[in-house]
């Protein structure tokens, strides 16, 4: 199968992102030279943006891609919470539910980049305790109900506390009993909530992490390390990202190793929600395998010669078709 079919598959595909919904600001300047004060770089301001971050940039990366997607999640009652919805609405985002809790922020990661592409500092606002049961049962009531319109439920959990292992467990139950696939990007305490999930994807070092190894070094490693986290949680696909090396999935009709592609000058920030986005959207339009994972790889490729968290562009999507 062509890149384009499986870009075409994905059109109009309803998808639910539910998980930990950030806001990414960036602090763009010119660095001048270093402070008197302290043996660090002076970088006068010259312009600042903010772009939805976390489980959302997931869902821009679905959208971009041509899917219809949607968002539930928690945001504090600040204007961070309020710019963060009206970015997701102006980028075609549907918002199946945005939860405002008094009670914490809104998750803020605030990058200074200077001279155009160099990232000299990042700051995070963020609380990481977990939401209250009453909010979390909010999170749950909202996708559960959005969950019938899905044709894939993506969790994406970056560990901040908007969902925890029984929230887990109740969406890829509920979304079981429905026949929707469940796609996510756990940490590794919380694997176990997600036995029965169709896909599951874990960066190198997160899998060594879940199978207590003190590295895994090679593709080989991780084809070996995936068929085991398969085996081990009770999930259809296991996904071991591997940065520059490629990436590796393990599935019931065997495994594969896909590599990555080539980048001369990268920001890797987000790239990883572009690899989920896509697969997800794969495996909801029941194209998952290794095309798949290339035309994962290729769009990763492109969004990381972007500063900042970004999603593949038309023009990026054109040149994937001819491909």
């Amino acid at each position: 199968m062509r890149l384009a079919e499986i870009i075409d598959s994905f059109q109009g595909l309803p998808a639910l992102v539910v998980g930990d919904l950030m806001l990414d600001e960036y602090i763009f300047g010119r660095a001048t030279r270093i402070s008197q004060e302290a043996p660090v770089m002076v970088v006068r301001q010259v312009g600042a943006s903010s772009v939805p971050g976390g489980a959302a940039n997931v869902a821009m990366n679905m959208a971009a891609l041509g899917a219809v997607a949607s968002t539930v999640g928690v945001v504090g009652d600040d204007a961070a919470g309020v710019l963060l919805g009206e970015s997701l609405r102006a980028r075609g985002i549907q918002s199946a539910g945005l939860i405002r809790d008094a009670s914490r922020p809104t998750t803020r990661k605030v990058r200074v980049v200077a001279n155009h592409s160099h990232q000299v500092l990042r700051i995070d606002h963020e609380d990481e305790t977990p939401v209250s049961r009453e909010i979390e049962q909010k999170l749950l009531d909202m996708a559960l109900d959005a969950l019938p319109n899905q044709r894939v439920v993506l969790v994406s959990d970056y560990q901040k506390g908007s969902i925890s292992d029984w929230g887990i467990r109740t969406i890829v139950e509920a979304a079981g009993k429905a026949g929707i696939p469940v796609v996510a990007n756990p940490k590794p305490k919380s694997l176990l909530s997600y036995s029965g999930a169709c896909l599951v994807s874990l960066n190198r070092f997160e899998a060594a992490d879940a199978l207590h190894l003190d590295e895994i070094s090679s593709s080989e490693a991780a084809t070996v390390a995936a068929r085991q986290l398969r085996e081990s949680l009770g999930v259809e696909n296991i996904l071991v990202t591997l940065g520059g090396d490629g990436m590796v999935a393990a599935s019931a009709s065997g495994s594969f190793h896909v590599p990555a592609i080539p980048v001369a000058v990268y920001d890797e920030a987000g790239a990883g929600d572009t690899v989920i986005a896509t697969l997800a959207l794969a495996v909801a339009a029941g194209n998952f395998g290794r095309e798949a994972l290339e035309l994962a790889s290729r769009a990763a490729a492109a969004v990381v010669r972007k500063v900042g968290v970004a999603t593949p562009s038309k023009q990026d999507l054109d040149e994937l078709r001819d491909l």
